[in-house]
């Protein structure tokens, strides 16, 4: 909520950088190209990507028409990063060069805003799975951000759901009921 991303050396316990451009609390990082870059979101409703080791952001994305981005995550292929946006969707944004939003994929139908739902991807990155404030889980293809399922999975919020890396068949969520499921 300091506005701050801090860089530690867990050996040494100290400092190495510090990363304070953002006007709103710092809501994710996801690192990007292979650890060279990561992405930041916050509640001032921007993106900013950062070379791993200058504090200053190489990109900055805001437009008028942006929510809050209280989750992300990284596509496998490594082109792409997925945001969940507190508007009721997913957004999807370049992770190479341009950092551009890729405005054909918008995953929606899922009532997320307030919530720091989690979004994945699956392994094969054909899939997107998030989950809602009313305790389902969404799957979209990723090929056209259609729906492809939905699983009532807890009661109230399913905050969190990941893909097994290996059986890309099972899920694991969990949700403000107090449970952890897994899921075939």
């Amino acid at each position: 909520k300091d506005k701050k991303i801090i860089e530690w050396n867990t050996e040494a316990n100290k400092i190495i950088q510090t990363y304070d451009r953002h006007w709103g609390a710092v809501n994710t990082i996801t690192f990007l190209d292979e650890g060279r870059r990561f992405a930041s979101t916050a509640d001032d409703k921007s993106i900013r990507i950062w070379d791993h080791g200058i504090p200053v952001d190489s990109k900055y994305i805001a437009e008028p028409h942006m929510h809050s981005m209280p989750a992300a995550t990284l596509h496998p292929n490594g082109k792409w990063f997925l945001a969940q946006s507190l508007d009721n969707q997913i957004v999807v944004y370049g992770a190479k060069d341009r950092f551009k939003a890729n405005r054909k994929k918008r995953f929606t139908g899922h009532l997320s805003a307030g919530y720091a739902c989690q979004v994945s991807v699956s392994p094969d990155g054909k899939y997107v799975m998030s989950g809602d404030s009313i305790g389902q889980v969404w799957f979209w293809s990723w090929k056209n951000a259609k729906v492809f399922k939905r699983l009532a999975c807890h009661k109230g919020v399913a905050i969190g759901c990941e893909w097994h890396p290996i059986e890309p068949s099972k899920i694991a969520t969990c949700g403000w009921d107090g449970t952890i499921k897994y899921w075939d």
